[in-house]
Parts: structure tokens; sequence; C-alpha cells
């Protein structure tokens, strides 16, 4: 079976099939890395088990069909020399493979470092005791990690449902008019991807269920808003635009620190406006479906009043209410009382008062700020008030006074379904005199807008962030193969379990920036267990390189009448940690040229390149706050460089094993032994000669004719 095997490696079908399908392989590689980027052929090709086995059997194939010849004749020097040189080759690759670094090193001008990152990451959990001291947990805590995280180049939705060992999770939905990015005709599934539990010991469980390549944060809740036509056409019907004109609309809840209750967030949208705010109470939402006017009515000089009790409404004219006494609503036991109205707020104040005994509750209604109107919740009484101005001009529109006006709440889900709580947006279209209300679907279906003499808008919703307080959600951003590996943003869905407590949220990868920072929120985050706490981050790789870059200057050029980089250098310095210039001179590392320098105290060689650049920052952005809060003067700008620091373990062994290959197809020229046949000598008949084969394969016999020569066919 041995023997079998081993001629089987060295047989010449074996090394053609092998070599026809490393071809195809290598050949897809190229497609991949032209469609998704270095890392993602990285990933799914060149670091896999299955193209480390096809290389391992092309060595296995090489060797046998040397070694199946032994022992050589001296025509086959060549041929021996060449198979040696393609194992050290191969062996060389190895090394690069599993001992090479290839990381990026991020530098503002002035500044010095050794720490490079790497295009992986890690989790880390800190345990301290719980109710300690600072100095107290700090002497006392303790570290796992680095957990490694192997977790792709795409977000894990684009290869649809995430499995993990709990549970299935489907793809989060996706924006209006952004079907889900899938990538099927690539077979990403052989490679192992770190979903599920990745630490489980001592009663710290760290579990993966969800992973973004890329991703940004937005604060939650919000709404993202498109209004428009798909037939606006601005300057007439024969001037429509293809796909009609959209204007974006962002919309996000902020706390207000002077009152308990929310603080809406306005933006203007031609001659109207929206308004969005949260409502805690079903009531109050079902009150705001319910308070709209009635144009049958009128609004008088002051306005129309809806007050909404038990679910139904109640309209009346202020000009009515105004200086009259206390009157009961008809058909309930609520009596109310305008004492009141202020026209420049287009506001009015009331009494109300539910029943004979009852306490009086004021209310405060605001006909153009509805998201701060005061209601008298302990009666159950919701009020809105209407007033049909003016055509207002650019001022009163920036106070809120336009004609036409979307309302947009965040309200609890109506029934039984507690699923269904906190995930609803209402609206109420205001166009005076007319007024209508609804539930606003998420999922980008279009409800109407505003009328336009040229066009009916539309309102349509791209993202919908529900919460039920203020807090920073994680989303995607797509994928970018031009993107480099530093600017991303790496996050992940994590569910961290201590002492049987478990919290699931989205931790955000720390970023590659030239400072080191105190981890953020969305960046750190910690579970108390019964007499301990465990705080998990998620940190790229890094490696110290054992000697400090420095950068003295960096350049960049933009070409011109743009403000894309035509050229951009680095002027570094090489320092010991100590501070000591380990060069002469300062180097000038540019896209085209880079540098090579030997660590004195390791010997490794490594390979500096210019990859690309952070910024510019400029005052007020708050990277160049943070960055410039400790320098003295403070620069106009700040840059910073990024370079790429390459160590090949394998480099000399491939240049060696190059060299091989290279004297071995010489010497079999030099030697004749396979192309020139010698001159004068012949066969003799009848006598079975070897037929030496530069390739890989058995050695095999025929007979030859005696007129033939050994190198002739």
């Amino acid at each position: 079976m041995i023997l079998t095997a081993y001629e089987f490696f060295a047989s010449l079908q074996f090394a053609v099939v092998l070599i026809a399908l490393l071809a195809i392989v290598l050949g897809l590689g190229t497609f991949v890395e032209s469609a998704f980027g270095t890392e993602a052929v990285k990933f799914g090709v060149w670091n896999t088990w299955w193209f480390t086995l096809l290389n391992a059997l092309l060595g296995v194939s090489i060797f046998c069909a040397a070694a199946i010849r032994y022992p050589w004749k001296r025509h086959q020097t060549g041929f021996v020399i060449t198979h040696i040189g393609l194992l050290v080759l191969l062996a060389g690759c190895l090394l690069s493979q599993r001992g090479g670094v290839d990381a990026q090193i991020p530098l503002l001008e002035g500044s010095r470092g050794s720490k490079a990152y790497e295009d992986s990451s890690h989790f880390t959990l800190r345990i301290r005791p719980r109710g300690s001291s600072p100095a107290g947990s700090q002497r006392q805590e303790s570290v796992i990690g680095p957990i490694e995280f192997r977790s792709g180049p795409f977000s894990w939705n684009e290869y649809g449902p995430v499995q993990t060992a709990s549970r299935t999770q489907s793809p989060p939905p996706q924006p209006r008019g952004a079907s889900p990015v899938h990538r099927p005709w690539f077979p990403w599934g052989l490679v192992r991807r770190d979903a599920g539990v990745l630490h489980d010991e001592d009663g710290v469980r760290l579990e993966v269920l969800d992973f973004y390549a890329d991703s940004t944060t937005a604060l939650a809740p919000s709404v993202s808003l498109r209004i428009g036509s798909d037939t606006f056409a601005p300057g007439g019907a024969d001037e429509a635009r293809p796909g009609g004109m959209w204007m974006p609309v962002e919309l996000a809840w902020q706390p207000d620190p002077l009152r308990s209750a929310a603080q809406r967030h306005r933006s203007s949208v031609g001659g109207g406006s929206v308004v969005f705010w949260k409502i805690a109470s079903p009531p109050e939402a079902e009150a705001f479906l319910a308070g709209i006017p009635d144009p049958a009515l009128g609004y008088g000089q002051k306005g129309q009043l809806v007050l909404v009790a038990d679910g139904r409404p109640h309209r009346f004219l202020i000009d009515d209410l105004l200086d009259k006494p206390r009157s009961v609503i008809e058909g309930t036991d609520l009596f109310i009382e305008v004492t009141d109205f202020q026209s420049q707020l287009s506001a009015v104040r009331l009494q109300v008062r539910r029943g004979d005994q009852g306490r009086d509750e004021e209310m405060v209604v605001l006909a153009d700020l509805p998201e701060v109107t005061i209601h008298a919740p302990r009666a159950g009484v919701y009020g809105t008030l209407w007033i049909e101005h003016a055509a207002a001009d650019a001022a009163e529109r920036m106070q809120g006074k336009a004609r036409s006006r979307i309302d947009i709440v965040q309200a609890p889900g109506s029934g039984a379904d507690p699923a269904a709580a906190g995930q609803r947006l209402l609206y109420r279209r205001w166009q005076a005199p007319v007024g209508t209300s609804g539930l606003l679907p998420a999922d980008g279906t279009p409800v109407p807008a505003f009328a336009m003499p040229k066009a009916q808008l539309e309102l349509r919703v791209e993202r919908f962030l529900p919460a039920e307080k203020l807090e920073v959600a994680t989303l995607p951003l797509p994928f970018d193969k031009n993107k480099p590996p530093s600017a991303k943003r790496r996050a992940a869905r994590v569910r961290l379990t201590v002492d049987g407590r478990a919290e699931e949220f989205w931790l955000a990868g720390m970023p590659v920036q030239p400072i080191e920072e105190t981890p953020g929120p969305t960046e750190e985050r910690t579970v108390a267990g019964t007499s301990r706490t465990v705080t998990a981050t998620l940190s790229p790789d890094t490696i110290d390189i054992g000697f400090d870059v420095k950068l003295d200057n960096f350049e960049r050029r933009l070409d011109p009448g743009t403000s894309q980089a035509s050229h951009f250098s680095s002027v570094v310095e090489f320092l010991s940690p100590q501070g000591k210039p380990l060069v002469g001179q300062p180097v000038t590392i540019t896209m085209n040229a880079p540098v090579d320098f030997s660590d004195p105290a390791t010997g490794r060689s490594y390979r500096l390149f210019q990859e690309s650049f952070m910024g510019p920052w400029v005052p007020g952005d708050d990277l160049y706050e943070r960055f410039t809060k400790n320098l003295s003067p403070r620069p106009e700008k700040l840059e910073a460089s990024v370079l790429t620091v390459n160590y090949d373990p394998g480099r000399g062994v491939k240049y060696a094993g190059s060299g091989l290959i290279v004297a071995g197809i010489f010497t079999m020229f030099y030697m004749r032994a396979y192309f020139f046949g010698s001159r004068g000598t012949s066969a003799r008949s009848g006598e079975s000669q070897p037929i030496p084969d530069t390739g890989s394969g058995v050695r095999t016999a025929r007979r030859v004719p005696p007129t033939a020569r050994i190198g002739d066919g």
C-alpha cells in the first residue's frame, strides 16, 4: 500500500491533475481579489486550509517524482536541482504565510510609535471584584485573552442567516432601495468563521451572534426619511428627472435636560416642516392619531382645539371658549376652562377636571410646537391646537409656523403583543385646512406628504432605529474593497454571560488611530455578576516591531482642481526604544518607493510602504480636538500618515528556491540532457531505453529503432 501510494504521488497523471487544479484556483483567486480586494482573497483562498493542502500535495508530488528516480544519473542533475528549488520555494511560501507580518502604523507628524495593527481582531475580558474601588480593582483585575476571533472581510448578513451554537439569526432588515448583498458565486462557507461560543469557563461565557465588517453609529431612537416624487419635474412636465427627485431627512430624538419629557427634532423641507419625537404611553399614541381637526368646523381667528378623552376626539373653536366659565364636555364627566391664549406663541392654556370633586389639571397646548405640549394624563385628556396661518415667510418657518407640517412619533405598539412595544411609527400630516393621520410603514411603503402644484410629494422611511431611551445604535456600512483595513470599524453583536446573568449588545471594535484613547461607551461593555464584573472589548491584533518609527514630515499633493491626492510621502526616522537614532539621517517613503530596514536588535528585515493617510482634521473636528488637547501651540490642521510594515521570514528562502530553479533549468540546457541528443550516438537495436521526463511521473520505456537517437522525438 505504501509503494502504491508512493507511485501514485510520483505519477504524471496525479501531477497533471494537481497542477491543473492549482492553475484554476490561482486564476479564481485573481478574480476574487479583483472583485473583493486583497483582504477577501487572503480570507477565502490564500490562507485557507484547503489551499495549504493543495500546496502540500504539490510538494509531495515534486518530492516523490524526484525520489522515485534515485539513484540519479549525471544527465538528471538539472532535473534534480530544479525539483529541489521547487521544494525550497514552497517551503519559503509556507514560512511567509505562517510567520509573515503585514500591518499598519498610523502616525501624526512629530509622533513616533512601534505598535503595528494587523487586519485580524481579538476579544479581551477583564474581571474585577464588584463594588471595589478603582485602585483596588486594578490590583485584583484578571484578564482573559486575547480570545482569537476570525471574522472574515464581509458582514455576516451577506452570507445569509448566521449559524451559531444556540440559534440561527436571520439577516437584519435592509433600508429601502438597498437589497441584501450576497456573495454566492464563491464557496465562502468552506472558510471557518468564529460564530458562536468563543469562551466558556468559570461562569464566564462569550458568544458572537453577528458581525459587521465596517460600521458606523447613530443615535436611537431616530428615523431617516425621504420626501419627494418619482415624477417630480422642477422645470415643467417636459423636464422630469429620471427617477424623480427625493430629499433626505434625518431626525433623531434627543433628551431635554430641562424637562423630564423628550425634546423633538425638527427639519424644514421646502415650505413645510417635519417633526419627530417619542411618545411613552399607549393612550397618548391613540390620542395622537385621533387628534386631527375637522375642516367643516372651521378654525376661526384663534384656531380649533381638539381634546381626546377616552379615545374620542372633542373639537372646539378657541373663539367660543375664551372668556367663558367652566363648561362640561358633552357626553363625559370632564370640565374645561380656557384661562389664556397667546397669539404670538400660538398657545392656549386651560384647566381640566374630571368629575365635580376632582382636582384641576393644567394643560398648555401649542399649535406650532405640538411636541412640547403639556397634556393632562391624570385626567386622561390629550390636546392638539390647529391654527390656519397665513402663508409663512422664511423667518416664521424657522420658528415652526409653516402652513404644512408632518408630525412623526415613535409610539408603543398596540394590542397585547409585548414584542411590538416601542416599534411603531405614527404620522400626522397637516396641510391647511386638512389633516390626516395613520401608521407610517417602516418598510419604505410611501404615504402622502405635501401637495405641490407640480407633484404630490410622498414620504418614505429609509431606516428606523427604535429605542426606549436614548442610546447609540450600531449600523453596517456597505462593503468597499478600496477602503483600507485601518479605516474600517468592525463591530460584533455578542452575548456575555456572567454567573448566569446574560446581556446582548453590539460591541464596536477599537479604532485604528494614531493616538490611543480610553474606550468609549460603544467600545467597552460591562456585565455585572453576583460578586464580580466582566468588561468586554474588541481590539485589533497588534505587534511590537521592536523599534520606533518617527514621522518628521508628511506631504500630500492634490490633482489640480480636485480634492484627490496625487502624491503623498513620509519622511521618517528609525529610533531605538531609548530614542537613539538607528540610521544616519531620515529617509523618505513614497507610494512607489518602499524602504527596507533591518532591526539591529532582532535581525528582522522590515519593508515599509506608504499606504494611505488620515485626515486632514481642522479645528472644530472631534478628532482634532481630541488629538490636540495636550499640544501647545495647536497646528492649523492635522494629518496622519499610514505606513504598512511588512516582514517576510520566507523571503530569502523563496529567493534561494527561485535561484535553484533557474540554475536547474540552465544546467539542463548546458548538459543537453533533454533537448539535444549526442550526434553520432545511436541506440542499439532492440534495447529498451528510458525516456527522461522534465516533469513528474514514473519512468517508462519503449523500443527505439536502430537509426533513432535518444534525443529525437
